[in-house]
């Protein structure tokens, strides 16, 4: 007569006995590091890391939020500092972007306007 546990064994014969149901097997875990922009007392920007203290699940893609970026440890400071700034970058020229059409469709706009006569009601 088998009991459960053996027959469970039996049907993960490469599972470690020690692993409970529903705990993580697969190696996609890594140290993980968040760097962020601080502004210094003289305006300047300053990388700063906060080092991880445990290991979390890998993902598909990193991107920064704001001045902050989650990234594995393996990247290294350089690489992970490069990709926030030029993120942020980007994303400050596409603010200007943006500004400087909403700054023309304004302005045409009045153009237009100052083309009405000053006696309509």
């Amino acid at each position: 007569m088998h009991t459960n546990e053996e027959t469970n064994n039996k049907a993960r014969p490469h599972a470690n006995r020690h692993t409970k149901p529903g705990q993580q097997i697969a190696t996609n875990r890594a140290m993980h590091n968040d760097m962020r922009l601080i502004e210094n007392g003289e305006g300047e920007y300053d990388a700063v890391v906060d080092r991880g203290e445990k290991y979390s699940l890998i993902r598909g893609e990193y991107i920064p939020i704001g001045c902050n970026f989650h990234y594995p440890k393996a990247w290294g400071r350089k690489y992970a500092a490069t990709t926030l700034i030029e993120f942020i970058i980007a994303d400050k020229r596409k603010q200007i972007a943006d500004a400087e059409r909403e700054l023309g469709k304004l302005q045409r706009c009045l153009d237009r306007v100052n083309t009405w006569s000053d006696d309509d009601k």
